[in-house]
């Protein structure tokens, strides 16, 4: 029971009396309190999970990779956390974000590249969307329709990587690390090209177009091209370029001018180059292209067989008469050889003074080239020299008539003796030819001239004059007619006279130049020569008939007259009547 009973104090503990009533009883002992502290074990395990955490967290951020930023036109097909990011068809990435640029309108996306890949990148590296397309090259991006969009990546070769990429609308044609020339072609105007279409060497494709922009501080288009190795050895300083999409037609001076590729160039487009001059091996002034270097690209292959030279002399005529027909690009001839051609036909007021010059501006530029000297600016001045000497000797220059069916004209150079004395002028920076005005122009001047002297003269004295002419010519045809009845009647009698039978008795010469004579005089006319000879020769045998009348009248009276002698009668005196002469 006394396990269960809790301890009661001591009350003689504190009381002296009690005490010492039993002094044999031993003191109790005390308890000793120490501020002794110590760490419990059990927090040894948050600890150790807290600093794992911590490090799963570092492990996860130094190994995510690194985040990219990237912009394109459109997000079309791109889901964020599916859409992979990958280089060769294998994964190096996935898009975390998307969101809207305000002020440019374009798509943000946010990727993450993975850690082992963030080499890859570099300041040229290009990204574009792989989706199904159909273009010129033809169909790709087929495996997308069951896999989905996704963004390829062309990792490159220089450059640290940017803050932020630009995306690329379409693939590129070629990947920055394969082997070729990249060049730059400028033009003018634009032509039906397109990204992917092909570049030609004599009908071989060897390149492709890469980008197509339009400079408009230049204002001009510019087309960046590509050329495959080895191919890119064909290409040097001598190269010339030019479009050969659709058809080509041109009307010109010399005539008309077809010019077609073939069928894929007809459908997509292309370009073509090639030089027009074979060089040899050995030839330094001819270099290989340089990557970027900067070519024209010419509407088609005739304007580069018109303009295949860079350096040239240029000159300004000054036209008295009008130059429609006329147009830049108009071949300069010398007897037939072209020389150059026509730059431009307007001037500006700062160049030319209109109000007191009336003549035609035109500009014109002559090649060396074509007169064999080499391409370089040092055979300018001698070629110039060379104008001066044939200017002297009267060379001039004219328009001509190039196609009656289009009117266009061209500017002719040609050696005239009798022109007069000039000399080359300057005009502002121009060295201006001396002109001559054309043969067209010069038969107008003359029969302007002739108006002008006819309308000088009286004309009703001369109306005068020919009334009376033709009234003297009336009466000649009167007398011309009485000339006709007169020897158709001289023709009656001579028929009459070859059918009488004394008179074929006549030798047969006779009587055949009288059937002659009278089919002749049959169709004959009054107006010509031998009308008027046959008249002298009737009025002959008239008189020779005259003549044959006595024999006539001998053989009437005795036939054999001509055999034996006939008896002598009193001689016919011609003019008298037979019984005078009786």
């Amino acid at each position: 029971m006394s396990n269960n009973t809790p301890d009661k104090p001591d009350n003689n503990a504190n009381n002296p009396a009690a005490s010492n009533d039993n002094s044999f009883t031993q003191p109790s002992p005390r308890a000793a309190v120490s501020a002794r502290r110590s760490i419990s074990t059990i927090w040894l395990l948050p600890l150790i999970a807290l600093a794992i955490s911590g490090w799963m967290v570092y492990h996860d951020w130094a190994n995510r990779g690194q985040l990219i930023r990237i912009h394109f036109i459109t997000a079309e097909g791109i889901e964020v956390g599916k859409t992979k990011i990958k280089v060769r068809n294998v994964e190096i990435g996935r898009v975390e974000s998307l969101s809207l640029n305000y002020p440019s309108n374009d798509v943000i996306i946010n990727a993450r590249i993975e850690p082992e890949s963030i080499e890859l990148l570099h300041g040229d590296s290009e990204f574009w969307v792989v989706r199904p397309r159909i273009g010129a090259s033809g169909v790709s991006g087929l495996g997308t329709l069951l896999s989905g969009a996704y963004i390829e990546m062309n990792p490159g070769q220089h450059g640290e990587p940017p803050a932020q990429y630009y995306g690329l609308e379409s693939p590129p044609v070629a990947s920055a690390s394969e082997p070729g020339l990249r060049l730059k072609l400028a033009s003018s105007e634009g032509f039906s090209l397109n990204v992917g279409d092909k570049v030609l060497f004599r009908g071989f494709p060897v390149g492709r177009i890469e980008r197509i922009q339009f400079d408009t501080k230049d204002r001009e288009a510019l087309y960046g091209i590509f050329i495959q190795a080895p191919y890119d050895r064909l290409v040097n300083s001598e190269s010339r370029f030019w479009n050969i999409s659709g058809v080509s037609l041109n009307l010109s001076s010399e005539g008309v001018n077809f010019h077609a590729g073939s069928l894929d160039t007809l459908i997509s487009g292309g370009i073509a180059f090639d030089q027009l001059t074979e060089h040899n091996s050995n030839d330094t002034s001819v270099e290989p292209a340089k990557p970027g270097q900067r070519f024209r690209l010419h509407p088609d292959f005739n304007s580069v067989r018109e303009a295949p030279f860079d350096h040239y002399n240029e000159y300004l005529l000054m036209f008295d008469e009008s130059v429609r027909g006329l147009l830049p690009g108009a071949p300069v001839e010398f007897r037939g050889v072209k020389l150059g051609s026509v730059e431009r036909i307007s001037f500006r007021r700062d160049e030319l003074n209109y109000e007191t010059d009336p003549r035609i501006p035109v500009i014109i530029r002559m090649e060396p080239g074509r007169l064999g000297f080499s391409d370089s600016e040092d055979v300018l001045m001698q070629s110039h020299l060379q104008m001066l000497y044939w200017v002297n000797r009267g060379m001039r220059a004219s328009l001509k008539p190039g196609n009656l069916l289009t009117g266009s004209l061209f500017v002719d150079l040609d050696i005239y003796p009798d022109a007069k004395a000039a000399h080359v002028e300057r005009m502002g920076d121009y060295r201006v030819l001396p002109t001559v005005s054309s043969g067209f122009a010069r038969i107008e001047a003359k029969l302007l001239s002739i108006l002008n002297k006819m309308e000088q003269l009286q004309i009703e004295p001369v109306l005068a004059q020919a009334q009376q002419t033709l009234s003297q010519a009336q009466s000649s045809l009167h007398t011309g007619e009485q000339a006709i009845k007169q020897m158709e009647s001289t023709l009656q009698q001579i028929e009459s006279l070859t059918t009488n039978p004394q008179v074929q008795a006549v030798p047969e010469e006779i009587n055949a130049t009288l059937r002659e004579i009278r089919l002749t005089a049959q169709g004959l006319s009054p107006d010509s020569r031998l009308y008027q000879e046959m008249n002298r020769s009737l009025r002959t045998l008239q008189q020779t008939m005259e003549q044959l009348q006595p024999v006539l009248q001998a053989l009437d009276q005795k036939s054999n007259a001509l055999i034996f002698e006939a008896p002598k009668g009193p001689d016919i005196i011609p003019g008298q009547s037979d019984k005078e002469s009786r």
